[in-house]
C-alpha cells in the first residue's frame, strides 16, 4: 500500500459536511428505491432487505446494496420479476452472475444467489451503483443486524467509521481490496480512531509473523 499522509484530526466543520452528504446519498438512496420501484419488483420473488451502509446510515458513495431472501428460484424467475427495474430508461448497464452450487461466493450452501450489479442514471444524472442478491434461502441472513448495530453505535464511534470510510472511497483500493467490512473491524475491535491508525492497522495486518525459533 503505497504511503501517504493520512488526516489525524477532524474538525467541526469537516464533521458537518460528511454527515451532512450522508444524509443526502440516504435522502437519493431512498429516492433510487423509489425511482426503480426496486422494493415492489423484488418482492414478487421473497423478501427484500436493504443491507450495505444506506442501512447503517454510513453512506460515502453512490451505492446500493439490496438482498432478497427467497426459496430458491430460477434466473428466469429472477429476471421477470425484475424486468421492470432492468428494462428502465435509466439503468445503462446489468451485470449478472449466476453464484449457486459451487459458484457460491463463500462457498457455502446457505450464500448461493443469483447476482446483479446495476449502472443507473437517475433523472437528475447522478450515477448509482445498484447492487442485488437474490438468495437461493428465504433464511434470516446476518447482514440486517449488522446494519442494526452499526446503526446503534455512539454517535462518535460512528462519526470516525463515516471519517475513514470517506477517506478511504478515494483511495483505488477501495472497495475491493480493501472495504468497509475491514474499517469496522479497526474501529470496533483494533482500536483505530482516525484514517492513520486506520492505515497502521492494515500494516501490521499485512506483515508477516515471525516464526518462533524451531
Amino acid at each position: 500500500m503505497p504511503r501517504v499522509d493520512l488526516p489525524t484530526r477532524l474538525s467541526p466543520e469537516e464533521a458537518g459536511a460528511l454527515w451532512a452528504r450522508q444524509a443526502a446519498l440516504q435522502a437519493e438512496a431512498a429516492e433510487v428505491l423509489t425511482q426503480l420501484d426496486l422494493l415492489a419488483c423484488a418482492s414478487r420473488l421473497g423478501v427484500p432487505e436493504q443491507i450495505g451502509s444506506a442501512a447503517s446510515g454510513l453512506m460515502v458513495y453512490r451505492d446500493l446494496d439490496l438482498g432478497v431472501r427467497c426459496r430458491a428460484p430460477g434466473a428466469r424467475e429472477v429476471f421477470t420479476a425484475l424486468l421492470p427495474v432492468l428494462a428502465h430508461p435509466g439503468v445503462l448497464e446489468v451485470h449478472y452472475r449466476e453464484e449457486t452450487g459451487e459458484r457460491s461466493p463463500s462457498g457455502r450452501p446457505q450464500d448461493q444467489r443469483h447476482y446483479l450489479v446495476l449502472r443507473y442514471h437517475t433523472p437528475a444524472g447522478q450515477a448509482w451503483k445498484v447492487d442485488i442478491s437474490v438468495w437461493q434461502s428465504d433464511a434470516a441472513r446476518g447482514q440486517v443486524e449488522s446494519a442494526r448495530r452499526l446503526r446503534d453505535l455512539d454517535p462518535e464511534l460512528r462519526q470516525v467509521i463515516l471519517w475513514i470510510k470517506d477517506v478511504w472511497s478515494r483511495r483505488p483500493e477501495y472497495p475491493e481490496q480493501v472495504g468497509g467490512v475491514d474499517i469496522y473491524a479497526a474501529v470496533l475491535e483494533h482500536g483505530a480512531r482516525t484514517p492513520a491508525d486506520f492505515a497502521a492497522h492494515l500494516e501490521a495486518r499485512s506483515s508477516p509473523h515471525e516464526r518462533p525459533a524451531p
